[in-house]
């Protein structure tokens, strides 16, 4: 699966851009958040030189392979990266999975909220897809509960071998009523 490169989502208060290796330092404190670790993935990232590789071997390989992944988050104003927010393409996924992370100064603010949606209108209205899923890990309450209020509908559980887990799966369709 491929899409088309650019534009980028839109909100009112958050810009979508590509990482750059200028964002090691966000992505080591990012992905050493406890929460992080605990509901996505121990990445193994302890230093910026880690987060650059993870940078360049994982987040912009997405790009280059599929034209989409995890885009960056940053505030419009001022200007400061809170967390990531995209489309992954799984091999083992039908769709495109909705992914987010943000950085726990920055959660219960609507920041989540809007830039998920801002993806989903982008999916919809640019890439004219009619179907995402999204995955969570099972104990993950609070992203769960974004993804019903976004249009969201659990879907059973799917075991990941790319991630070694089994997560919630939950799917989307273009049109839904609360989106």
């Amino acid at each position: 699966m491929s899409f088309p490169f650019g534009p980028f989502p839109v909100s009112d208060r958050l810009r979508f851009r590509l990482p750059s290796f200028s964002d090691s330092a966000f992505y080591l404190k990012l992905m050493n958040e406890p929460d992080y670790v605990r509901y996505i993935a121990d990445h193994g990232i302890e230093t910026e030189s880690d987060a650059l590789h993870y940078i360049k071997s994982k987040t912009l390989r997405r790009f280059t392979l599929n034209k989409v992944g995890l885009w960056l988050v940053e505030l419009k104003d001022p200007i400061e990266p809170i967390g990531v927010c995209g489309l992954v393409v799984r091999n083992e996924l039908d769709y495109p999975d909705l992914g987010f992370a943000f950085l726990e100064a920055y959660r219960g603010q609507g920041y989540g909220q809007e830039a998920a949606r801002a993806v989903l209108e982008f999916v919809r209205d640019k890439l004219k897809l009619k179907r995402l899923c999204a995955i969570t890990h099972p104990e993950n309450e609070p992203s769960a509960r974004l993804l019903r209020k976004i249009g969201f509908e659990k879907d059973g559980q799917r075991h990941l071998a790319e991630i070694g887990a089994t997560s919630d799966y939950y799917l989307w369709q273009s049109g839904s009523r609360r989106f």
